[in-house]
């Protein structure tokens, strides 16, 4: 069983679980007279008493049989013969009283009419109805009531509600629908020898049908369906839970049939669980047919449908989560309201793969060994869930999937997957599969959420909390079955971009083409081959620049580009087909080495410095500089600006105001594909102060003619270079560049 949850929208819903359609309306059904002539053959009980009167006071009953005169006999059964009205005694309860049946008292009828009445069952206590050869029928009518506390009704009849039958009340005993006990276990059904005569041939044939008007309610506590017992809550009808305690504990034999205009609703964080096996095998739980609506009103918890799933019928979520166990595939429209959360699944046999071959682990919990949860945070037209009894083998994919179905307006969507045996980030990515289309693996969205050209959805973020992966989705166009599985190929550096930074603080690639070495792991050993496009190629296609046989686990790939561009990987996924790990942006830069400066290095002189731009080309050279006073220092733009000829050769003439040390650098404008960098290089440069101006010379009067000397260079015209080496940016919120001396 899983969880999927969704908050906004409208939703057409796919469940896979169990087919079985809502049932067909019965036929009108014979309903014994409470006025008028008795049957021949039968006995009617008519209630006489007064407001909150007893059960057992045999003078509150007028006990009426064709062709005898009216005497007075409460309708208990004491384990006799004389008391078993199973196949003979019907009651009617007719008057705008409240009847008590007394704590202990077991009443076996042929059928029960109760109109303008409250009959209020005690603990302990039973109502069963046995219909008879005839097929008579129970009714509480429209404004009538019964309520149990701690007791049981039913029995292998039918009984009709149209008012109001409380199932249950916080602070009281579990209350039983239950279909007979003829053949209840030793100890729990009659004791020897005291059958009634109804049990007689008897099958799971009792059902308490909701109809028009009709309302079933669990208040606040824990109650049981039993022994084959079956509820129907037709058109107009409801059955509410209510409050975080109010659950219902379903035998596996036992059904619940939603029909068409009929209402299951959850008023709280309540569940259906899973109640005794009946000799039905492990992993078949009780039969849920919905051609209604179920739904979860109110709670912020999770509540869950611990059944076997079938039908159309509506699913609304109006607050908190709603799990629903899963079994064969069928439609199901819905709405599912903001913050609120469904989904589906199945369990079954221990096993090792898939929801079908997973225990519903506890018995009759809502928890579940693997759930998802699904939430739009914009309104949705149609959105559906998919549960699979097994995963499937040829995807891959793990179950649950959501299906979302156009139209639809554009959205973030929310899945959450929790399962304690799925692996973590960065092994599961999240896929999609549209009609006629491969399965396409949602690949990351741009900053700010931007969904990169070419797809219509992209992941904005994922992390995994106790076992949990969570995973955000921005969609253009929600359309399609989402699931989780294992993904084949992926890079480790799950970054924007692969390669590079943001703008204006790229600092240029040491080699020109530029060449990167990125870790990407494959799922499995096999032919790994990542390309290059000019556009985002999230199916791994234009120029193959990496093709070599991969090992499971990680694999260093060095991906070689010599402009801005996207790469993917590409390799088998776990279908056995090739899987993309969607584009990842890679940015490419020029190169610049400096290759002399001149001699002198003095404030207020001129400096000259020329290098080289990799690839050629006329491109902007600007000039940083900064004073270093410490060890290290941010590079700041000087007024210098160059051009490089057409070979990439430029000259820069500095002036530094005054003495110290300095670190020079370059940033080159970014054109034909290339971006805009900082040189990956710095020079350092001590600059002397400016010697001091020589003393006017003195008038000399014995003037000498000039001695003749040569002169010899003192050293090299060009100093040798003082190369700094690779910096980064610094982390301000605008960018600098930093550089330690």
């Amino acid at each position: 069983m899983s969880r999927i949850g969704w908050a906004g929208g409208v939703l057409a819903l796919v469940v896979p679980l169990l087919t079985v359609a809502g049932a067909a309306a019965p036929a009108a059904a014979a309903v014994a007279p409470c006025g008028g002539a008795v049957p021949a053959g039968l006995t009617r009980y008519t209630w006489a008493g007064p407001d909150g009167g007893a059960w057992k006071t045999d003078a509150s009953w007028n006990t009426e049989r064709a062709g005898q005169p009216l005497t007075h006999r409460a309708p208990n059964y004491d384990g006799t013969p004389a008391t078993d009205d199973s196949l003979t005694g019907y009651l009617c309860v007719l008057t705008g009283t409240r009847v008590v049946l007394d704590d202990e008292t077991h009443v076996h009828v042929l059928s029960l009419q109760v109109a303008q009445a409250t009959l209020a069952v005690g603990p302990n206590a039973r109502v069963m109805v046995y219909g008879g050869p005839a097929g008579y029928s129970s009714t509480i009518a429209a404004g009538a009531a019964v309520e149990l506390r701690g007791s049981t009704l039913g029995g292998p009849g039918a009984i009709d509600v149209h008012g109001r039958v409380l199932w249950g009340e916080a602070g009281t005993g579990a209350a039983t629908l239950d279909n007979d006990f003829c053949d209840a276990a030793p100890g729990e059904g009659f004791p020897p020898g005291e059958q009634v005569a109804g049990c007689s041939g008897v099958g799971p044939t009792g059902v308490l049908r909701v109809g028009s008007g009709g309302r079933l309610t669990v208040a606040g506590r824990g109650v049981n369906l039993a022994d084959g017992y079956r509820l129907e809550v037709a058109s107009g009808g409801l059955l509410r839970v209510e409050g975080a305690a109010g659950y219902l504990a379903a035998d596996r034999d036992t059904e619940i049939a939603v029909e068409a205009g009929g209402t299951f609703e959850l008023a709280g964080d309540g569940s259906v669980y899973e109640g005794l096996a009946n000799g039905r095998p492990d992993g078949e739980l009780a039969l849920f047919s919905n051609a209604g609506t179920v739904t979860k009103s109110a709670g912020s918890g999770r509540g869950s449908l611990n059944v076997r799933y079938e039908g159309t019928g509506r699913i609304d979520v109006l607050a908190g989560g709603l799990s629903v166990a899963g079994g064969a595939s069928s439609g199901t429209g819905g709405r599912v309201s903001g913050g609120a959360r469904l989904g589906t699944g199945a369990c079954g046999t221990p096993g090792a793969a898939g929801d079908a071959a997973r225990p519903c682990d506890p018995v009759t919990s809502a928890d579940d060994p693997m759930y998802a949860v699904y939430r739009p945070d914009q309104a949705v037209t149609g959105v559906a869930v998919v549960e699979g009894t097994t995963t499937d083998v040829a995807s891959g994919e793990l179950q649950p999937a959501v299906d979302v179905t156009a139209p639809v307006a554009p959205t973030s969507l929310s899945f959450a997957f929790h399962d304690a045996a799925l692996p973590a980030p960065p092994r599961l990515a999240i896929f999609r599969r549209r009609p006629g289309l491969a399965a396409e693996r949602i690949p990351l969205c741009r900053r700010g959420g931007a969904i990169p050209a070419r797809v219509s959805a992209c992941v904005t973020g994922r992390f995994v909390a106790s076992g949990e992966v969570r995973i955000q989705v921005n969609a253009a166009d929600p359309g399609g079955r989402w699931s989780l599985r294992p993904s084949g190929v992926d890079f480790v550096r799950l970054v924007d971009p692969l390669v590079g930074s943001r703008a204006g603080c790229l600092v240029m690639h040491p080699t020109y083409p530029n060449v990167s070495t990125q870790p990407v792991r494959l799922a499995q050993a096999g032919r790994l081959r990542v390309w290059f496009s000019t556009v985002e190629n999230t199916t791994a296609t234009g120029t193959l620049i990496h093709d070599r046989t991969g090992a499971a686990g990680i694999n260093q790939v060095p991906i070689r580009f010599s402009r801005n561009g996207w790469v993917a990987a590409q390799a088998q996924g776990a279908d056995g087909t090739d899987e993309s790990s969607g584009a990842f942006r890679v940015v490419a830069t020029p190169t610049a080495t400096f290759t002399r400066r001149s001699k002198a290095a003095l404030a207020g002189r001129r400096l000259l410095l020329t290098g080289r731009v990799v690839p050629g080309g006329k491109r902007v050279v600007d000039l940083y500089a900064v004073r270093v006073t410490g060890r290290t220092g941010l590079l700041r733009r000087t007024p210098v600006r160059v051009r490089t000829d057409r070979k990439g050769r430029f000259m820069l003439a500095y002036t530094p105001p005054r003495a110290g040390r300095y670190v020079l650098a370059v940033q080159v404008q970014g054109k034909a594909g290339l971006t805009t960098a900082m040189s990956r290089q710095a020079v350092r440069v001590r600059v002397k102060p400016r010697p001091p101006r020589p003393p006017a010379p003195t008038q000399v009067r014995d003037v000498r003619p000039p001695e003749k000397t040569t002169t010899a260079p003192t050293g090299p015209a060009v100093d040798p270079l003082d190369v700094l080496g690779a910096f980064y940016p610094g982390r301000l919120a605008a960018c600098a560049f930093q550089v330690r001396y």
